[in-house]
């Protein structure tokens, strides 16, 4: 399942919301962050669950060949007489018995199933939309490729009007630098620095020049896009002009260059800002802004400020079935198992207590059920390593501990809710930037 796949199954479940995700054995790289992040929204069922069960129809996407289903073939007793394909491939041989299929030219099958949204103007969850837009820019090289048509606008248009993320779209994309400045780039990469200022990402850079290159910039820009840090701060050093140049970049009003390097004298706005030094070496210069960004730079934003700080929890004696009625009582998907001191023991999900139920053991102790190795962070863990923890975990909630006693609790749901207020907020901020900042200085 690559981003393009997932993206058309999920709009296929909002054609047929009473359909079953089934998942993949094999999981593109590129789309495991997005798997992993969406991952509860999305409710993939494994595809060896499909045993036993009677299958009425079956929506496959992506792919006309039996081969590429087989997977999930093999579990079904019989093969249902009503079959649906949604494939862009015009080329691939279609074997599936059975099979109706739907094809258009069209660059990402994503868009193909997003038609038939169009037309029955079908209303989309946010999440939904922004994962298949990740799909239509994956397999359109976000619009570049030779088989781009009208309908990816068209259906990427309709993602954007319900909401879709831009800014994890490009996440999950990740571009690469462009090729006439290579060489400059991997250079730059090579000389890169993390430091943690207040709990912020920041990499900083120094490069010895032997003398000033057009489009410095554009490289900064590209290693910043590629590392993905809170800020990028690169100085290059050209001894043989007598100068270096200052060249900074922000993912967030948290970090406001104009204010950070206001003491070296910078030209640009809060995002993106450069500056001349005449007369200064590069190592000086360096060494100037680590003690700087260390005494000017907020602290980060921490789960603390979104954290639920009396949660639901479990005990560990409690049945199966107790725990169920809680957990629907308080319209939870998950919850922490607690000791008698308030420790953390355990965390207990919906899918545990569906082995439960399936093992006809809803009189077991949650004990008997729970995860017992529990990924936690504290209310102190700045919110940029929360999201990694669920863009590279498959974890729904996030219990937060301190001294090794549950403090609060975190939620990949409230996470992204998190993030959709930001987007809304860093969308506000940009357009006042727009309306008022000149552009930054290229050096």
């Amino acid at each position: 399942m690559d981003l393009d796949s997932i993206g058309s199954m999920v709009l296929a479940r909002c054609l047929f919301p009473d359909h079953q995700l089934v998942a993949s054995r094999h999981i593109h790289p590129v789309a495991r962050h997005l798997y992993n992040l969406y991952q509860e929204r999305l409710g993939f069922l494994p595809a060896v669950q499909l045993a036993g069960r009677r299958v009425e129809r079956i929506v496959v996407v992506d792919t006309r060949m039996r081969r590429r289903v087989e997977e999930y073939l093999q579990h079904l007793q019989e093969m249902p007489s009503d079959i649906l394909v949604f494939d862009h491939h015009a080329e691939d041989t279609s074997d599936i018995p059975g099979a109706v299929v739907r094809e258009k030219a069209v660059g990402a099958n994503t868009t193909l199933v997003g038609l038939e949204l169009l037309r029955r103007s079908v209303t989309l969850h946010p999440d939904d939309a922004t994962v298949a837009l990740s799909g239509i820019y994956a397999d359109t090289g976000n619009f570049t490729h030779e088989n781009v048509e009208y309908a990816d606008f068209q259906v990427a248009s309709l993602c954007l009007q319900h909401g879709a993320s831009l800014p994890l779209v490009h996440q999950f994309l990740r571009p690469l630098a462009e090729q006439r400045q290579l060489d400059l780039f991997h250079e730059t990469l090579n000389h890169l620095a993390a430091r943690s200022y207040g709990g912020h990402l920041v990499q900083l850079c120094f490069l010895e020049l032997e003398r000033q290159s057009a489009g410095l910039a554009a490289v900064v820009e590209q290693v910043f896009e590629v590392e993905g840090p809170d800020a990028l701060f690169a100085v290059f050093s050209i001894p043989s002009e007598n100068q270096s140049l200052l060249i900074a970049r922000s993912r967030s009003r948290d970090i406001d260059l104009t204010l950070a390097l206001a003491a070296f004298g910078a030209a640009g706005h809060a995002l993106a800002a450069s500056a001349q030094l005449k007369g200064r070496s590069g190592h000086a210069v360096l060494e100037e802004l680590d003690r700087h960004l260390a005494s000017v730079l907020q602290p980060a934003p921490t789960a603390a400020r979104i954290m639920r700080r009396d949660p639901l929890t479990l005990r560990g004696d409690m049945s199966l079935r107790e725990a169920a009625e809680a957990l629907e009582r308080a319209s939870r998907t998950g919850a922490p198992v607690v000791g008698p001191g308030g420790e953390l023991v355990g965390i207990l999900s919906l899918r545990d207590i569906m082995k439960g139920r399936q093992a006809a053991h809803m009189q077991a102790p949650v004990k008997a059920y729970m995860t017992r190795n529990v990924l936690t962070a504290s209310p102190q863990t700045p919110l940029r390593e929360i999201g990694e923890l669920f863009l590279n975990r498959p974890v729904g909630h996030l219990p937060l501990v301190e001294c090794g006693r549950l403090v609060g609790l975190l939620s990949r749901a409230e996470y992204l809710g998190y993030m959709e207020e930001r987007r809304r907020e860093d969308t506000e901020f940009l357009q006042r930037l727009r309306e008022k900042a000149p552009p930054p200085r290229d050096a």
